[in-house]
């Protein structure tokens, strides 16, 4: 699907060097991710955008070298409460009621 035709009601932002939890969101290279969850980092030409789990060393930049991390964090932009399945809600059907 194309990205101009998705709609959606959340964003990633970056947490800007606040708390998640307590810890820090802004992370040096090197040093271990406290929290899992999705990181970024940027220079002058790009932006990185990574995965990491809870433990794991925070990586140099993709040119090799060290950078700041700092986490993504999503937000709902109509300012409502997320819910604990990330905004989902489950829908049970019958068989064959499609």
């Amino acid at each position: 699907m194309p990205q101009q035709e998705m709609t959606s009601n959340q964003e990633l932002t970056a947490g800007g060097g606040g708390t998640i939890n307590g810890s820090t969101t802004t992370f040096q290279t090197g040093t271990k991710c406290t929290v899992s969850g999705t990181y970024t980092a940027e220079n002058r030409y790009m932006r990185n955008v990574i995965v990491l789990a809870a433990g794991e060393d925070f990586p140099p930049f993709v040119d090799g070298k060290k950078i700041s991390w700092t986490a993504l964090t999503t937000t709902a932009s109509s300012g409502g409460s997320k819910t604990s399945d990330g905004g989902f809600t489950s829908v049970k059907v019958e068989a064959g009621a499609v």
